[in-house]
């Protein structure tokens, strides 16, 4: 479904041929959608065989092989909204990291500092970078602009660096009462 959406919606800015959706996903969601150069394409026959889109003509570069350009149909749009409405009302808010910290408390209290430490370090430059995309959107036609994605994903980022900087402190806390005590 993630991959009819961004498809889908990136047609709904503007006509594309099938690289440009791929380096439009890579330059614009790089971090925040793991979609592979094949399942691009697979997900493009499967739009034009549902009539979502349609094949409106080919480009053609040098000794390049044509390129198909697509534009969305108005069946299209409306799967698209239904797609849309259906990802809210069904997805669940979750991040690959919710699986490690399930088992966060086996590890020693040198391995849970260094992750926590390495984590904030990580997270404070996804941070950085977020912020600068942001500064990018600033100039941008409203109805194209990634600011909704980015303030989101910026909010979960410092989200995570307050509760990494609270865990730090609790493990710092009890590291001197276990010195205290010995």
């Amino acid at each position: 479904m993630k991959i009819e959406i961004i498809i889908l919606g990136l047609l709904l800015e503007g006509n594309l041929y099938g690289y440009e959706i791929k380096k439009k996903i890579e330059e614009q969601l790089e971090d925040y959608a793991d979609i592979k150069f094949g399942s691009i394409y697979y997900a493009i026959k499967k739009a034009v065989d549902n009539e979502w889109i349609n094949r409106i003509g080919t480009e053609k570069e040098s000794n390049n092989p044509e390129r198909y350009v697509y534009e969305i149909l108005p069946a299209g749009k409306k799967h698209y909204k239904k797609l849309l409405k259906q990802y809210f009302d069904s997805t669940f808010i979750h991040f690959n990291i919710d699986i490690i910290l399930m088992f966060f408390n086996s590890l020693q209290k040198e391995q849970k500092e260094s992750f926590i430490e390495e984590r904030m370090a990580f997270i404070n430059e996804k941070i950085k970078a977020m912020k600068d995309k942001m500064k990018g959107e600033s100039g941008k036609n409203s109805e194209h602009s990634r600011k909704q994605l980015f303030t989101y994903l910026l909010s979960h980022l410092e989200a995570e660096l307050s509760w990494l900087k609270s865990e730090s402190e609790q493990l710092a806390k009890s590291k001197k009462e276990s010195a205290k005590e010995s």
